[in-house]
């Protein structure tokens, strides 16, 4: 996964918690995901065949806010803005 998902995923979770809301209690809710994101290059570094699981989606700057919609269990709307 591109690690700037990874920091994306990280970063919801913490917000939030910070904001006193329990990411759980959010599942199955229509609450939406909505990212801007840029600098999509970690798929160029990962050009070898043993990195072929990686590629496409694993580092499409398009499907980071799916990514944290799926893995909070959110309902609402998931839009990626580049």
């Amino acid at each position: 996964t591109d690690s700037q998902q990874r920091l994306l995923l990280e970063a919801s979770w913490e917000a939030i918690e910070r904001a006193g809301i329990d990411p759980v209690s959010l599942r199955d809710s229509q609450t939406g995901v909505f990212a801007g994101v840029m600098y999509n290059d970690y798929g160029t570094t990962l050009n070898g065949e043993e990195f072929e699981g990686f590629q496409g989606q694993g580092s499409a700057g398009s499907v980071a806010s799916g990514r944290v919609s799926y893995a909070l269990g959110l309902e609402g709307p998931a839009v990626t803005v580049d």
